[in-house]
């Protein structure tokens, strides 16, 4: 026996008005309440249960309470006796206390409390917990009665093991008690399941004959274990403790229906949680004790719910989604991921940032790469075209100095010694005492006459090599006859010149490309090559026209004579192919001559030439 005692709440208030006193409220009455378990204290329920009804008591009432609690002990001891017993008891115990409250766990205490009601507690209302419903006039006499109502879910346990284990054959049944009624109500509440598996009821006495005969259930069976108890005086053992020997004996799944049974090897089971049960009774207590009437607070019925052990679903393999909806899964072992998850996803965020973060620097640094190899390669670039241009420029001023040269030799051996020479002759004629009908006189002025004309010639070629008025006049054809007839008339050699197709209309400036890159070809065959034959072709080839120059002189080394700077005519050519889009090729051998081939783009858009 146990006794809770809540404090008196004590309201004070102090008036500041004057010099009067404190005034302290009076002390509420303290109200009793009593409840009656059945079966000894350490019953495996009754500390469950009583812990719950403690707990719901603890709310603020009106008043204050002195909880009690004492134990109706008939299972293991004479009934009568027992009761007559604790009435007494009571009587004695309680004799100087009114009991506000009784709350009655199980029917045979609340068939107790209904049977001593006049004499031990006649103004008392009453609270129960029991699968017996009391009738109207029974809840309704005297002070009332309420209470939750307990629904042993038998049919539901073994339906979810059923449909869990499809395959199940045969069910056997662990249901022994003394109280043939309490097993009568099992058989009767899983009577519907005999169409579907067979079931077998053990009516095993004895604790050894009960683990024997569970060790000797086949396979493709199930085991629903309700309650045995072992009452032998000296060996009292109860039903969770047995619970945990036939789930040990068991080699087929074990299901249970009370939630004592969890964790003691059984799978599970549709079960009343029994300090849920305490809580509720003792929330209806709670009402009653704030001022409600016990017949106005509805009798409701003890939830229950699905609860299973995580242990045994792995063990016998048994996929949690199968489980009812709102099952209660325990002893689950958490995961590395359940326990740590936040820290994971976290970690997982900051390496993800980094990586990113990384990834963009690499990104960038090979970025900053590229730009700096295109910088460098820019500047050498620029590098180098300055120094083309350097170059160029220096080749420019000594092609244009070598022009100049040519024109001033071309000068001063030609037409300032034929100048020279006219002069002299002139001076001759003069000085002369002759008369002009003399033979002499007349060959001074036919000489004269011969030597004026050889300047003009002179004059006139000089001019044409400059820009010959055939090219603008007459087109690219002719103008290339004209100047290959006077590179074989001045030179003593022979030249030949052939067309193939019809080059067309081309471009002023083309055309004086053209015409300098076979001028100067001849020049320097005739000139360096020591050239004798000479042929030049120009042919068309679609969107191209392609000049041909070949020579029998002597031939050069064309990579020695470039890396030398000595072919300033050969830069020239190149220079005036690359301007225009166009390829220069040379072939040289040494005594076998040199053919230059020169192709530039010349769209056929153009006009024909009707000119050649």
């Amino acid at each position: 026996m146990s006794r809770v005692a809540i404090p008196v709440r004590v309201v004070a208030s102090f008036a500041m008005l004057g010099m009067h006193p404190p005034v302290q409220a009076p002390a509420q009455p303290v109200q009793t309440v009593l409840t009656i378990h059945l079966g000894p204290a350490d019953y495996p329920s009754n500390p469950v249960m009583d812990a719950g009804i403690r707990e719901a008591l603890m709310g603020p009432p009106k008043a204050p309470i002195d909880y009690f609690t004492e134990y109706l002990d008939s299972e293991r001891l004479v009934p009568d006796s027992t009761a007559s017993a604790l009435t007494a008891y009571i009587r004695d115990k309680y004799q100087t206390r009114r009991i506000d409250l009784v709350i009655a766990m199980t029917a045979s205490s609340l068939q107790f409390v209904l049977d001593r009601r006049a004499e031990l507690f006649p103004n008392a209302p009453i609270v129960f917990a029991a699968p017996t419903l009391p009738d109207a006039s029974v809840r309704n006499a005297g002070a009332g009665v309420t209470g939750v109502t307990l629904n042993n879910a038998y049919p539901e346990t073994l339906n979810v093991a059923l449909r869990l284990h499809p395959d199940t054959e045969e069910v056997f049944v662990i249901a022994s008690s003394a109280n043939e009624a309490s097993v009568e109500s099992v058989r009767s509440s899983l009577q519907e399941f005999s169409r579907r598996v067979r079931l077998t009821f053990v009516n095993e006495p004895t604790l050894p004959g009960l683990i024997a005969r569970v060790k000797d259930v086949p396979a493709r069976s199930l085991i629903l274990y309700i309650w045995h108890a072992q009452t032998e005086p000296g060996n009292v053992i109860y039903p969770d403790k047995i619970a945990r020997m036939v789930a040990e004996a068991a080699t087929v799944p074990v299901y249970g229906t009370s939630d004592f049974y969890i964790g003691s090897g059984v799978v599970g089971g549709v079960m009343r949680r029994n300090r849920e049960t305490g809580r509720h009774v003792g929330t209806m207590a709670r009402q009653i004790l704030n001022g409600e009437r016990a017949q106005d607070i509805p009798i409701e019925s003890a939830r229950v719910v699905p609860v299973f052990d995580w242990r045994q679903l792995r063990r016998w393999h048994i996929d949690e989604s199968k489980l009812p909806p709102g099952s209660d899964v325990q002893f689950r072992v958490r995961t590395a991921w359940e326990t740590y998850r936040w820290y994971i996803v976290g970690t997982t965020i900051i390496v993800a940032a980094q990586l990113l973060l990384i990834a963009g620097l690499l990104r960038q640094r090979a970025r900053r790469r590229r730009a700096e190899e295109t910088i460098r390669a820019s500047e050498a670039t620029i590098r180098k075209n300055y120094e083309r241009i350097h170059q160029l420029a220096g080749q420019l001023i000594n092609a244009q100095e070598a022009t100049r040269a040519d024109i001033a030799r071309d000068l001063h051996d030609g037409v300032c010694q034929d100048l020279a020479a006219l002069s002299i002759e002139i001076t001759l004629l003069k000085d002369s005492s002759g008369r002009l009908d003399e033979p002499r006189t007349q060959h001074a002025i036919q000489t004269i006459q011969q030597e004026t004309q050889h300047i003009s010639e002179d004059i006139r070629r000089l001019s044409h090599d400059l820009h010959p008025a055939t090219l603008r006049l007459l087109g690219l054809v002719a103008a290339l006859r004209s100047h290959c007839r006077e590179v074989e008339k001045r030179n003593g050699v022979e030249v030949s010149f052939k067309t193939e197709g019809d080059v067309g209309r081309l471009d002023q400036d083309l055309v004086l490309c053209l015409f300098r890159v076979s001028q100067e070809a001849l020049r320097n065959a005739v000139i360096h090559g020591g050239a004798r034959r000479l042929s030049v072709s120009l042919a068309r080839s679609g969107d191209h026209v392609e000049l041909a120059v070949t020579d029998d002189g002597c031939g050069f080394d064309v990579e020695a004579v470039r890396r030398d700077g000595r072919g300033l005519g050969l830069v020239s050519m190149e220079e005036r192919a690359r301007l225009f889009g166009g390829v220069l090729e040379m072939a040289s051998e040494s005594t076998r001559g040199t053919t230059i081939r020169f192709r530039v783009p010349a769209p056929a858009v153009w006009l024909a030439d009707r000119s050649s």
